[in-house]
């Protein structure tokens, strides 16, 4: 071989060896990117991992809470459907009660009305009671003083008629005798007054103590 030959093979060698080297940067190079580009995908993948295991733990609250508030809800619910029931029941209640009371109510009235009656009666009798206690008391001290009155007027009288005999028969004879004689008729007329007086007295006086008596025989009526 020719020294010009050992030459072009020996650059066509160190041709070889330099684009080796080259090529062989060039990869370690593009490995490194790679590489580094790896890191940092495995690293996101990481943050992504600890993101979603967190995210799923959220959820996994989120689940608790929304089935805790979904149970509170049927809870409150029931509870809302029990007072309900509840309500009802008790406006039934309160209607039966309404309905007793007013019916209750009524017949209060009624009775209160029948017992006002009752009173007013009372009250009248009792002063018609009264006025018939006062006209007996008069009457019957009516009736005594004219009986009396009777009693001294037939007195006065008979004297009168025994003097009036005597002066007739000439056995007496006064200023007296003659007054009683010629008094006799007036004094008779007044005493016979006296007697009709007394008799309508002693009428209306047993009237009034037949109607106290027929007062006395009436039941009072009864206290509640």
């Amino acid at each position: 071989m020719t020294s010009t030959n050992k030459k072009g093979a020996l650059l066509f060698a160190g041709g070889l060896l330099l684009g080796g080297l080259v090529a062989t940067n060039h990869w370690s190079s593009v490995e490194n990117s790679i590489s580094l580009q790896l890191d940092d995908v495995k690293a996101e993948l990481s943050e992504t991992k600890v993101a979603l295991a967190e995210a799923q733990e959220a959820l996994a609250q989120v689940n608790v809470q929304g089935e805790a508030a979904t149970e509170h809800a049927e809870s409150l619910a029931q509870q809302l459907e029990e007072k309900q029931a509840e309500i009802t029941a008790l406006k039934a209640t309160l209607g039966e009660k309404s309905r007793t009371y007013a019916g209750k109510a009524d017949a209060m009235e009624k009775t209160l009305e029948e017992k006002s009656v009752a009173i007013a009666q009372l009250k009248k009798r009792v002063t018609d009671t009264d006025v018939l206690y006062a006209e007996r008391y008069r009457l019957t001290k009516a009736v005594s003083d004219l009986n009396e009155k009777i009693l001294k007027g037939a007195h006065k009288l008979e004297l009168s008629q025994k003097a009036c005999s005597e002066f007739k028969k000439g056995n007496s004879w006064n200023k007296v005798s003659e007054n009683d004689c010629d008094n006799f008729n007036a004094l008779k007329a007044e005493n016979n007054a006296m007697i009709e007086q007394f008799d309508h007295l002693s009428s209306d006086l047993d009237k009034v103590k037949r109607e106290l008596s027929a007062f006395g025989n009436v039941p009072l009526p009864d206290h509640p």
